[in-house]
């Protein structure tokens, strides 16, 4: 027996997602970009291989998939989905539930609300199943999600919850998601060592030590409070003995760095949150100049920014031309991954 699945996924990193498809699960991609809706893609796997799809780095989120339908912005958006709802032949493992709830995420401007499309999708099974509703401690979680004009149906399960490592929650960090995607972008070679040198909660580094074995790891940052941060995250994920952690200003990096790095990847502050009011443009030059001292001759930086024009400003100074960039989406901004080597 074949189950289908629906990841969810940052968009612009299409193809770290396939290639972690490919190496993990060896399933079959049948549809990307389902109703042209991007960062999402429907794959197709035997059953025994269903518990694999929790190991996925790359992915945001992964549900059983149910369906999928267009659907209008106004109020007869309910009619069509709950008749859509009823078209479709939930799993036996639903039907045998002695309680379900419904959770609707919805993006877009539409003249229903969240809580609307739930009251109407739970109606309609427990008319259909005659199961009970229950908001806490429920059997099955059917999830619909809306996006613009685009509705997508499936069932949450408890085995595709990733392990979340967010016991601190850093106010700037990343998707664990994205820092996977850089770290496979990076191209990392075992014996290697990697720094984040503005490590925040140490979301870069523990995705690296979840997903490579033979490493060395630094995590640098200026702020105590956000170090501690990242010593309590990877202690929730038991990966303290392999991330050192230290205090660093990284715009003195190679005062205190005696050896060189083969991999920097860093989310550096963007400037734009108010704990962070900073002129990143001095910033990224001072930092950037420091991080190419340190760098191994054939070493790569990877660094996400919604201030790419500050990065580009600063590659003569510090010695550093760009191998690769590209656009990525994270929540309602659009940041960018730049890959710098060392001129000549």
């Amino acid at each position: 027996m074949e189950v289908k699945l629906l990841l969810t996924f940052p968009v612009g990193i299409e193809d770290v997602v396939r290639e972690e498809i490919r190496e993990k699960i060896d399933s079959c991609i049948i549809e990307e970009s389902p109703l042209d809706t991007p960062g999402k893609l429907i794959i197709q796997l035997p059953e025994s291989k269903r518990n694999v799809v929790s190991s996925l780095r790359s992915v945001d989120s992964i549900m059983d998939y149910l369906g999928s339908f267009k659907v209008d912005k106004d109020k007869s958006a309910l009619d069509k989905i709950c008749q859509e709802i009823l078209n479709i032949d939930f799993p036996e493992d639903f039907r045998n539930a002695s309680s379900f709830r419904v959770t609707c995420d919805r993006r877009g401007k539409h003249d229903y609300t969240s809580m609307d499309v739930e009251k109407a999708v739970g109606q309609v099974l427990v008319d259909k199943y005659r199961l009970k509703v229950k908001l806490e401690g429920f059997e099955a979680n059917v999830f619909i999600e809306i996006v613009e004009d685009a509705c997508f149906v499936g069932l949450l399960r408890e085995e595709y919850l990733r392990g979340r490592y967010f016991v601190f929650h850093h106010p700037a960090a990343i998707k664990p998601s994205i820092a996977y995607a850089m770290i496979k972008l990076a191209d990392v070679k075992p014996g290697m060592t990697i720094l984040d040198p503005m490590c925040g909660g140490g979301t870069i580094l523990i995705e690296a030590a979840l997903t490579l074995s033979d490493v060395k790891l630094y995590g640098f940052d200026i702020s105590e409070y956000f170090l501690e941060g990242g010593v309590l995250n990877s202690e929730a994920m038991s990966l303290s003995d392999r991330i050192i952690f230290k205090k660093v200003d990284c715009r003195n990096l190679s005062k205190i760095v005696d050896f060189k790095v083969d991999r920097i990847i860093t989310n550096p502050p963007y400037g734009t949150k108010p704990i962070f009011k900073i002129n990143p443009r001095p910033l990224y030059l001072k930092c950037l100049i420091e991080m190419s001292k340190v760098l191994a001759k054939d070493g790569k930086i990877v660094i996400i920014t919604i201030k790419p024009d500050c990065v580009k400003n600063a590659l003569d100074k510090a010695g550093l031309k760009i191998e690769h960039e590209r656009t990525v989406k994270h929540n309602d901004t659009n940041p960018e991954i730049i890959i710098l080597t060392k001129n000549g």
